[in-house]
């Protein structure tokens, strides 16, 4: 009895004492001592209100009030604070003398992100110490190996967490500085030990567009360098799933993104559409090597074909130059522009294109200005909606009573054209058009800003022709071969376009008519084989033929 008293009293005081040590072991007196490390890998001044020891839940510490001060370049409020940090360890290896961390937990941690309006980062120097805020943004993606990634892959850790984070974004580059924020940031970071590849679990809602945001996977194994040998990782925006692969080594990165299914209409951003499309098998891969970044293959099924892309980009400057190729297959063309645009003219078929593209910047000024390229494009099977070509042309030389299909449609089987691109305009070479009732070929301009400016040859079939030469006596004249040319000017814009006839060209054919037959009248007088008589019949003919009198 004495020896069961004597073991309860024992631990009676061993639990008082453990109750008390957070009142009589004080941590603060070693600020001086680690505070500077953190500063020094930080790359900012730091602040903490209280460090206890604490016995319950677990053995540790936990750090009240902790403050990293902003780079004095973007202001003077925090660049991030907690409420607490929480370290527990484990007690065993303890016991023998080797600290353990088995958690680390940071409770409501408020970070703010700003972005000057000379597009540079508040965290373009954590982690980099002696380096300045840079005046221009940084060409940099990698963070520096002295910064918070090495600083993960030296801790050993059972669990890290966040639990009520909030993260603000604030964009002051723009026009109209623009603000976002994750609200109920939920983060947990399991097995980081070098060596070991830690599962990832994050949740978050981000604001103003109320968008639910998961990301949960493995990456590693962790190194005491930033290489990362494997990432696998499953993203979800809203109700639109990914899955990102890839590895880094040093600068070096490479990222794939893929997805079976996205619904623009999920998606958390405005597109350049009048209505929701869905997009198929999903895949961009990319590369990135310090501040060259390479689009190694964009790929996905859309409106019934495929269109894959490649290309490249230099990071940093606020207009960055890029190249690139797209490859466009079985798309069907109606309603690829039924979602982009309400246009007066739509076309159908089936389209396919080749394209080459270099420039400098995407906003539309830096378009205009700098993008050139060079491609061809082909349509079968198709219709233009809106207009009826031959109609257009018909109706200028005022042939009544001549039927040339639906009356406001142009039926085709194949259009084709190379085009090249430069300054804001897109010049059509070597057009080509196919149709049951004509040919037509030419080319011309189409700008940016929709101003068209095109000469089309229609080459009408026999029977058309003979039925406009039958009501035209200029038409008549200009019959070559059986059939009619009609020199068709468009003109206006893509929203309004006109129509009219280079009549010059037109005359110019009847003017080639009659020097025919002049030569061949003043050729059969000179060898016997016209005789005056018939010569001058010959004219009567010819000018009855073109002034119908």
């Amino acid at each position: 009895m004495k020896i069961v008293i004597g073991i309860g009293v024992s631990l009676a005081v061993l639990l008082g004492v453990a109750l008390l040590l957070p009142f009589i072991v004080d941590l603060n007196k070693y600020q001086d001592q680690y505070r500077p490390l953190i500063e020094e890998a930080l790359n900012r001044k730091v602040t903490l209100e209280d460090i206890r020891l604490t016995i319950w839940p677990r053995l540790g510490a936990r750090v009240a009030g902790v403050t990293v001060v902003e780079d004095p370049a973007f202001g003077t409020g925090p660049f991030a604070s907690l409420s607490s940090i929480d370290v527990g360890v484990k007690l065993m290896p303890l016991l023998s003398g080797k600290v353990e961390v088995e958690e680390i937990a940071l409770r409501e941690p408020v970070i703010t992100v700003i972005k000057n309006k000379n597009g540079v980062l508040n965290a373009a120097t954590l982690g980099r110490k002696g380096v300045a805020a840079p005046e221009t943004p940084s060409r940099a993606p990698v963070p520096s190996p002295d910064g918070p990634l090495k600083i993960l892959a030296l801790l050993a850790v059972d669990r890290v967490s966040i639990a009520g984070g909030k993260v603000t974004y604030r964009d002051g580059s723009q026009a109209k500085p623009v603000e976002y924020t994750l609200q109920d940031l939920e983060f947990l970071l399991q097995s980081v030990h070098l060596g070991e590849t830690p599962s990832l679990h994050l949740a978050t809602v981000v604001q103003p567009l109320n968008l639910p945001v998961a990301l949960d996977g493995t990456f590693g194994p962790l190194k005491e360098t930033v290489d990362i040998d494997a990432i696998n990782l499953q993203l979800a925006l809203g109700k639109t799933s990914f899955a990102i692969t890839g590895n880094t080594a040093g600068p070096q990165a490479s990222i794939t993104l893929t997805s079976p299914v996205i619904d623009t209409a999920n998606l958390p951003m405005t597109l350049p559409l009048k209505k929701p499309v869905e997009i198929k098998n999903f895949k961009l891969a990319v590369a990135a090597k310090g501040q060259d970044l390479g689009l190694r293959d964009l790929s996905f099924d859309l409106f019934g074909g495929t269109i894959a892309a490649q290309g490249g980009l230099v990071s940093g400057p606020a207009a960055p130059p890029f190249n690139g190729k797209l490859a466009v297959q079985g798309l069907q063309l109606g309603p690829a522009i039924d979602a982009v645009a309400e246009t007066p003219l739509s076309v159908s078929g089936v389209a396919g294109a080749d394209l080459s593209v270099k420039g400098q910047g995407f906003a539309m000024p830096d378009l205009t200005k700098a993008l050139e390229g060079a491609g061809h494009v082909a349509v079968k099977d198709g219709q233009i909606d809106g207009v009826n070509l031959l109609e257009e042309a018909v109706s200028i030389l005022k042939v009544a009573g001549i039927s040339v299909g639906e009356a406001r449609a142009t039926a085709f089987s194949t259009i084709e054209t190379d085009l090249a691109i430069k300054q804001g305009v897109v010049t059509l070479q070597n057009m080509l058009m196919d149709s049951h009732d004509f040919q037509a070929t030419g080319g011309g301009t189409i700008g940016f800003d929709h101003a068209l400016n095109m000469t089309v040859n229609l080459r009408l079939s026999e029977a058309l022709s003979q039925q406009v030469a039958g009501s035209s006596p200029v038409a008549r004249l200009a019959v070559k071969e059986g059939r009619l040319t009609l020199p068709l000017l468009i003109g206006g814009t893509l929203d309004a376009p006109s129509y009219g006839l280079d009549m010059k060209g037109l005359t110019g054919k009847v003017q080639e008519q009659i020097k025919q037959k002049a030569e061949e009248a003043i050729g059969g007088l000179l060898k016997g084989t016209t005789k005056p008589k018939d010569l001058e019949q010959e004219g009567k003919q010819l000018l009855k033929g073109l002034f119908s009198r």
